[in-house]
């Protein structure tokens, strides 16, 4: 992704999975109970990332699949397009399980925002888009998204995750696993797919979208 800030290449495309942990936003590393909620979460065998965006903390770890890219054009979409480009490929995965989904906030969903991706009225994807200029004279804009998918994830675990670490700074929000859905769940009667496929289909889609921009 730093190439294109760079203006070394003009997209930029990642699929992928890391190991388990909870990310976070900088803002929680100022709180005077941080360093105790990050050492009790290690302890869990949950460790901490931070991020530099905002938002709640999110889970990552085995089931879930990342989608990142970046784009240089000449004026940054709306915030709405924005959205509209990172969701749509993934509201036609649903579609592939003869499922509707749409955007919207979901009560009790980690990290929750007017851009989820929402199937059976719960979460199934979070999203987030941060705006830049490529470094130089005259410089173009760059827009960077991201997708967190729950896929096949351990729901249950990560939620009391999520849960015991905005305990230990006393917060009283919580986070409710039923407000949340894995794309394997909507199978049925079809065929589960496994995270390698669902990243096959999805590397098609935003590489179609991305080649405007080459």
């Amino acid at each position: 992704m730093t190439d294109v800030l760079l203006g070394k290449c003009s997209t930029a495309l990642s699929i992928w999975t890391t190991s388990r942990s909870l990310v976070v936003p900088r803002r929680l590393v100022n709180n005077s109970k941080f360093a105790r909620a990050k050492k009790n979460s290690r302890a869990r065998r949950w460790p901490i990332v931070v991020r530099d965006s905002g938002g709640g903390a999110t889970p990552q770890g085995d089931g879930i699949l990342n989608v990142t890219y970046a784009y240089v054009c000449d004026r940054h979409p709306s915030i709405s397009k924005g959205y509209s480009e990172i969701c749509g490929p993934i509201i036609r995965l649903v579609n592939e399980y003869g499922e509707e989904a749409s955007c919207g906030y979901v009560n009790g969903s980690f990290c929750d925002g007017q851009y989820n991706v929402v199937c059976r009225s719960r979460k199934l994807a979070g999203t987030a888009q941060r705006r830049s200029r490529q470094r130089g004279y005259a410089s173009r804009a760059v827009l960077f998204a991201h997708a967190l998918i729950l896929i096949d994830h351990d729901l249950v675990e990560s939620t009391r995750a999520l849960n015991e670490f905005y305990r230990d700074f006393d917060d009283q929000g919580s986070v409710d696993v039923d407000a949340h859905v894995n794309l394997n769940d909507l199978s049925g009667a079809l065929s589960i797919r496994s995270i390698n496929e669902v990243a096959y289909f999805l590397h098609q889609q935003y590489s179609e979208f991305l080649s405007q921009f080459c």
